[in-house]
């Protein structure tokens, strides 16, 4: 499966994981969280492991792409830093919630920017074999993890 297609069904899930914890009583969230949080963490290992810093090697003609990697991982330490801070709390707490809605708003934003520019770019930088290596590699990467994603 191309790699861009991968990780948009992977966006699809996130989003749909939120709208269940928002949707959840107090003491379901916590079960819900404790799915969403590791396959949150491992999407972004492979973006990172599988497509933007590869690409990024091979994007010299464009500044936006060959910039990608490092603006991505200062977003997911944002993201990290508010994902340690739900874990810190019991999802019955109001706050929780709150840094729930947080850390969604943050990823909304993120994801339309892969999506909407970062994406379209790679496309153009990458062919569809490349972009079905990385995707398959990130599948392969998924099994092993027990299927998060």
């Amino acid at each position: 499966m191309n790699a861009i297609t991968f990780l948009k069904q992977q966006h699809e899930t996130a989003k749909q994981g939120f709208e269940e914890i928002e949707q959840a009583s107090p003491d379901e969230r916590g079960a819900l969280w404790e799915k969403l949080g590791p396959e949150l963490r491992l999407h972004e290992e492979l973006e990172e492991e599988h497509l933007y810093g590869p690409v990024a090697r091979e994007a010299a003609g464009d500044s936006k792409l060959a910039a990608w990697p490092k603006r991505h991982e200062d977003e997911v330490a944002e993201a990290e830093e508010l994902m340690e801070q739900i874990d810190g709390f019991p999802a019955e707490d109001p706050d929780w919630l709150a840094l729930v809605k947080r850390l969604k708003s943050a990823l909304e934003k993120h994801i339309q920017q892969e999506e909407g520019d970062i994406w379209p770019r790679i496309e153009r930088v990458w062919d569809s074999k490349h972009l079905e290596q990385a995707g398959k590699a990130m599948d392969a990467e998924v099994g092993e993890a027990g299927g998060q994603g």
